[in-house]
């Protein structure tokens, strides 16, 4: 695990880098932590030992630091996200991420192209006021979600290891994230997408039921996981990772 600082407080990001050769860096989704969510997609047989994995935790969860002084903005979670790519001399890096991630990803090629050199994104945020568990966080005040919000949610997670991660998240750190997946934007992250020149791969849960066509005429080579929903990497590990791979 190296900690490199990102912020202008001198908050730094976790990541995991294993491997040599083709470098390809890993953002998660809300309330989860990439560190956690990509390790057995890197450690699968078809990946292990096959390039060079970066995991990088956002600031505000995982084995990242905190900082409330940080704005939590996908803009801003994208510029930290390319301060590790550039401390760790990466180049153009094959960009994998999933939900929270792949709008992160989708904002960071836009911001530094020079820094992607190929685009993966599994069912990330695309338009305004779309994200179930973003607007159930944005329904609340700032305040009250650090003071009861996060709390409740973390009570109603269903699963261990979804309370494990969601808990080292900060609560205000959520909080703003899910606030700016959420907003409006000059060009939304669908026209960003679509913009982007860099090869670009959309990957779905058929349980999810996407209507995908539309990404389709954009240019992205659309692949959907059998079996699998949002959490695809859960739901149909080897599924999500032959279509990373082929």
């Amino acid at each position: 695990m190296k900690l490199l600082p990102v912020t202008a407080s001198g908050a730094q990001a976790a990541c995991l880098d294993v491997g040599a050769g083709r470098p390809s860096v890993y953002l998660g989704g809300l309330g989860l932590a990439s560190t956690v969510t990509f390790a057995p997609v890197i450690g699968h047989p078809a990946l292990a030992g096959r390039g060079r994995h970066v995991l990088v935790d956002l600031v505000g969860s995982g084995w990242s630091d905190h900082d409330d002084a940080f704005s939590h903005t996908i803009d801003e979670h994208a510029a930290a996200v390319a301060a590790v790519i550039d401390a760790l001399d990466l180049g153009a890096v094959r960009l994998v991420g999933h939900s929270l991630g792949g709008s992160v990803a989708i904002s960071l090629a836009a911001q530094r192209p020079d820094l992607v050199g190929e685009l993966v994104v599994a069912e990330p945020n695309l338009d305004p006021g779309v994200g179930t568990m973003s607007a159930r966080i944005a329904s609340f005040d700032e305040d009250d979600f650090v003071a009861t919000g996060m709390d409740a949610m973390i009570n109603a997670e269903d699963t261990s290891m979804g309370v494990r991660t969601l808990r080292r998240w900060s609560p205000r750190g959520l909080h703003r994230t899910a606030v700016s997946l959420l907003a409006e934007r000059p060009a939304t992250f669908r026209a960003q997408l679509t913009a982007l020149s860099v090869p670009k791969r959309y990957i779905s849960g058929e349980l999810s039921a996407e209507d995908l066509d539309g990404l389709r005429a954009t240019g992205c080579d659309v692949r959907v996981v059998p079996d699998a929903g949002h959490l695809m990497m859960d739901d149909n590990l080897d599924g999500f990772v032959k279509l990373l791979t082929s």
